[in-house]
């Protein structure tokens, strides 16, 4: 009786502590509930900032995002077949134009060479005894006009070995750094192999896509300055030498500026900069002030306001012109654009728009 009566307060205890954790955490889920609903009513309206897409004038030119490149880059490319027996640079090693970069086994052509050699004295000599007896009457005109043939027959052939001889050199067909050498020494070498690049950037070109209003305002010999982040105080000056007749597949046109590379603060090829063309005249464009941007530049996004709504949307943009950027699609003059806030936004909430 009294085991029963145990059983019976045990399980009295346990049933009402569990009811009192099952109140406990309905409890707190209505708390958090309130919470959320609270939360949710105090951010219905985020407070932004706007401004209203117009047209600007832009005066005295435009900055445009490049990369600079080799002034001269080459591939150097195998034209002979064997086995490399010299090998006189390495990555890095600075070579100047004409200099023999490798050699491959040539032995057996020299041999043949020299054999062919021999003939043609031979067959010279040949000739000469033939045109003694041609008076004499022993031999033909034809038998001396073969032998001639012969003889040029035997040139041919050396020509020929000796330009398989030369082509066991590799000379460096530009003067640069070495770059990308795929062989060593005792490789063996096949015909249209590459073998390495030379590059010089002893010059460099920045290669920048222009819009079509855009390179009508620049011509051939003009300077613009370049920047670089690697180098944020210092501004280098080229010269345009290159603008392109025929629009890429972006409707962009390529222009290139040539400048010097300076020891004092060297360039590499691929790096970034940034170059800036004075134009001397205004242009009016379809603007964005910077600080709408959401993410990068290149993938940029903005919070256009629709009805009290903010809505993400991507836009194309062109040129930087200090505070501004041009706008090539996307956007259009006279929509509203979060100018400030946007850190608190997502796609299609409610804003409160703040003077």
């Amino acid at each position: 009786m009294k085991n029963i009566i145990r059983i019976l307060i045990t399980l009295v205890v346990l049933g009402g502590l569990t009811a009192a954790v099952a109140w406990k955490l309905g409890d707190n889920k209505k708390k958090i509930e309130a919470d959320g609903k609270l939360t949710q009513v105090r951010t219905v309206e985020i407070p932004v900032k706007v401004t209203t897409m117009s047209t600007q004038t832009i005066q005295g030119g435009f900055e445009i995002n490049g990369t600079f490149q080799p002034y001269k880059q080459l591939a150097v490319m195998s034209e002979a077949q064997g086995r490399i027996t010299q090998l006189n640079v390495k990555d890095g090693s600075f070579v100047s134009e004409g200099a023999v970069i490798l050699a491959v086994d040539n032995d057996l052509l020299k041999n043949q060479l020299d054999l062919a050699r021999i003939n043609l004295k031979k067959a010279e000599n040949d000739v000469t005894r033939l045109k003694n007896l041609l008076g004499d009457g022993g031999v033909t005109q034809q038998q001396v006009d073969d032998a001639e043939n012969g003889i040029e027959n035997i040139k041919a052939n050396i020509r020929g070995l000796e330009k398989q001889i030369s082509m066991t050199y590799v000379r460096a067909p530009i003067s640069g750094t070495v770059s990308g050498k795929t062989v060593e020494k005792g490789a063996f070498l096949a015909p249209a192999m590459k073998i390495m690049d030379i590059i010089d950037i002893r010059r460099l070109k920045m290669a920048a896509y222009l819009t079509d209003d855009e390179v009508l305002q620049i011509k051939k010999g003009q300077r613009v300055e370049l920047r670089t982040d690697v180098y944020p105080n210092k501004a280098f000056v080229g010269v345009v030498n290159l603008i392109d007749v025929k629009a890429d597949n972006a409707q962009r046109f390529l222009v290139e500026v040539e400048l010097a590379n300076p020891s004092a603060t060297p360039l590499k090829a691929g790096m970034d900069g940034v170059a800036e063309f004075n134009t001397g005249r205004s242009a009016s464009i379809l603007a964005l002030p910077r600080e709408c941007i959401v993410g990068s530049a290149r993938d940029a996004k903005v919070f256009v306001v629709e009805n009290g709504v903010a809505k993400l949307r991507p836009v194309q943009l062109g040129n930087i012109y200090g505070d501004f950027a041009a706008v090539l699609s996307g956007l259009k003059a006279g929509e509203t654009v979060v100018s400030s806030g946007q850190i608190n936004l997502e796609d299609n909430m409610k804003v409160k728009v703040e003077e």
